[in-house]
């Protein structure tokens, strides 16, 4: 059986993050940071071609309040995050953000500032993916002469 491939995505206006990983591993891994143009409805579609060849499922980062309660921008990530399921046919799941770009940005001082803030995104995404698959490891159990393996926490679905 293959395991599950997840990309974990950091949202922003401008660019996305991502990351990739999986069940085996466990390990998320920054991959690359998608830059929006000017046609937007076109660069949506191209960000989903990536992620569907890349993923079984996606993890959106959901930017909630200090408070962690849901601010307004919480709601444009909900929205983009419907508009990727629709367009991939993959579920999303969400995993609370706060605080992943700014804690990344140390890790990378020294570097062209527009060179920083691309990594930063792609770090953020894995900061997210590796949280939600640190918190939602596979369960395995045995039935006869077969494993059933059980991926994820259905609590995350939101």
């Amino acid at each position: 059986m293959r395991s599950q491939r997840y990309m974990g995505v950091d949202y922003g206006e401008k660019r996305v993050g991502l990351a990739r990983g999986d069940d085996d591993l466990r390990m998320a891994v920054p991959h690359r940071v998608f830059v929006f143009g000017d046609n937007r409805d076109e660069d949506m579609a191209h960000l989903s071609v990536i992620i569907r060849g890349d993923a079984d499922a996606i993890i959106v980062g959901l930017p909630l309040t200090r408070e962690g309660t849901e601010g307004p921008m919480c709601k444009v990530v909900r929205e983009f995050a419907a508009e990727l399921q629709f367009r991939t046919d993959l579920p999303v799941h969400f995993q609370d953000e706060r605080m992943t770009t700014r804690e990344n940005v140390g890790l990378l001082q020294g570097m062209p500032t527009e060179e920083k803030l691309k990594l930063a995104d792609a770090l953020a995404a894995a900061s997210i993916l590796q949280t939600w698959l640190d918190r939602n490891k596979p369960r395995e159990f045995s039935m006869g002469d077969k494993t059933i393996r059980l991926t994820g926490d259905e609590s995350s679905k939101k």
